[in-house]
């Protein structure tokens, strides 16, 4: 089987090895053992179902948090060469959803959200469908998201059940022992404990850097050196759709390099596009909400940067995991201002439901619906808790946020070796760590950084600039091809 692995992985990929951890995950699959899958950002969670489908010609499910990732995955699969795979989500209208509703049987590759999974109508036609394989991804999500945000995936587990305890696959890029228990403990399984594979998250090709600056003109103006300078292909994060569109705007009229925003607001053939010149290299930079980069496969982002306060360092690891996917030198910067702290504890309040609108719907029961802003609410009303224990889940979440936002703080501020500290919070050592290419508390990036981009961020020669015409103007011809 081993040998057959690699051979398939050769037919279908063309790749001649697989990635850490993807046999050894096949493996378990092929022999229907329910899997725990823990793989760094850029670890290739993709080909696993799509090789299983490939090789076992089952149907696959696949659970996904986002509306343009699975868009997104649907395109990629499609323009691999794949007529059987479908998105079924919320941006669809009446007319198209009834249309692939009536036609599931036919896909192979069928995305889903959990809130869409969890509708009594689909799962019950899904129920009739024969599941090979059902897959999980970003499965810390059941931890993360489903107690206080989107409570469709504590359902998860019975949906399984609905479904005929399928094959099951669960993935991510980060999760603590916590997150790993409580993910098995939500999906249900009655028997065998699920296999798990586990790597290590630390990326030693990854430089580790934050800077603390005094106001927002500081931080802008060391945005701009360090886009001015560094070298190769970066990503910028951001927490704001509306501030990735001012800073790309801002970084194109002072700095030579090509730079676009992308972000869920867009519609999703001009986010396609954007991934695709980004991935060709007619793209320098990309400033971004955190759905970019999700299923984007590209090897040589040489840097990321945070100009926004990540929620919490297992966020911060994915998203900086993105970059150095060729193993070769690269770098995560941590741009901070003060006031960034206050902007992440609003969308904490914003996201957390507020007590006095839980209980005057716990008064109100007839106020409740499956609107977003109500459906944590209706979720834990209608399992029949108690007001005083649903106070009880809200104030735990909230809680659990904040210390988790008090983490990434602390990376900020912490004085010795950040990758020590970002592996603590993973219950990860540091084993045979390069001091001198390790972290700005080993080495003196800030004063050195110059220097350390032309040592390190080398590019290669056959990467250039679009030369025939303005690259804003070849994107936006590109958005019209299927017009």
């Amino acid at each position: 089987m081993m040998t057959d692995l690699k051979v398939a992985l050769k037919k279908y990929f063309g790749f001649d090895h697989f990635r850490p951890g993807q046999e050894a995950i096949l493996q378990y699959l092929l022999n229907g053992q329910n899997t725990l899958a823990v793989l760094p950002t850029g670890g290739g969670k993709t080909l696993l179902y799509q090789l299983y489908g490939a090789l076992t010609h089952q149907r696959v499910v696949i659970v996904s948090p986002l509306i343009s990732l699975m868009q997104d995955q649907v395109s990629r699969l499609q323009y691999l060469g794949s007529k059987r795979v479908v998105a079924l989500t919320s941006a669809l209208d009446f007319h198209e959803k009834a249309v692939i509703i009536d036609h599931l049987n036919q896909y192979q590759f069928i995305y889903v959200s959990p809130e869409m999974l969890a509708h009594p109508d689909i799962l019950n036609r899904m129920a009739h469908l024969n599941v090979g394989l059902l897959v999980i991804d970003e499965a810390h999500c059941i931890s993360e998201w489903g107690p206080d945000f989107r409570p469709d995936y504590l359902k998860l587990g019975q949906v399984r059940q609905k479904l005929g305890q399928p094959l099951t696959l669960m993935m991510t890029a980060t999760a603590t022992p916590f997150v790993r228990q409580d993910i098995l403990n939500h999906l249900n399984f009655q028997t065998a404990k699920p296999k798990q594979v586990l790597l290590p998250i630390n990326r030693k090709n990854i430089f580790l850097s934050a800077q603390i600056c005094q106001d927002q003109k500081h931080k802008d103006q060391t945005l701009l050196e360090l886009v001015q300078t560094l070298n190769g292909a970066g990503i910028i994060y951001f927490s704001s759709k509306k501030q990735a569109e001012q800073v790309a705007d801002m970084l194109n009229q002072k700095t030579d390099r090509k730079v676009m925003a992308y972000h869920g607001g867009m519609d999703h053939q001009r986010r396609f596009h954007i991934q695709q010149q980004f991935m060709d290299g007619n793209l320098d930079i990309v400033c971004a909400t955190s759905a970019f980069g999700m299923g984007i496969d590209k090897d040589d982002v040489r840097f990321v940067i945070h100009y926004h306060l990540p929620a919490n360092i297992q966020s911060y690891v994915q998203e900086i995991g993105r970059c150095g996917r060729d193993q070769k030198p690269s770098l995560a910067i941590l741009l901070y201002e003060p006031n960034d702290r206050y902007l992440q504890l609003n969308l904490i309040d914003h996201t957390i439901p507020d007590i006095g609108v839980v209980d005057y719907l716990y008064q109100h029961p007839k106020a409740l619906n499956d609107d977003d802003q109500f459906r944590v609410i209706k979720y834990y009303f209608d399992k029949g808790l108690s007001f005083e224990s649903v106070q009880r889940v809200f104030d735990q979440a909230k809680r659990r946020r904040i210390a988790e936002l008090s983490a990434m703080v602390n990376y900020v501020y912490h004085p010795g070796c950040r990758r020590t500290q970002l592996l603590d919070y993973f219950d990860e050592d540091v084993s045979d760590n390069d001091r001198t290419f390790c972290c700005d508390h080993d080495s003196d990036f800030w004063g050195d950084w110059r220097n350390f981009n032309q040592k390190y961020l080398k590019v290669s020669s056959t990467t250039g600039p679009i030369q025939s015409k303005d690259w804003r103007q070849v994107i936006d011809q590109l958005f019209l091809l299927k017009n």
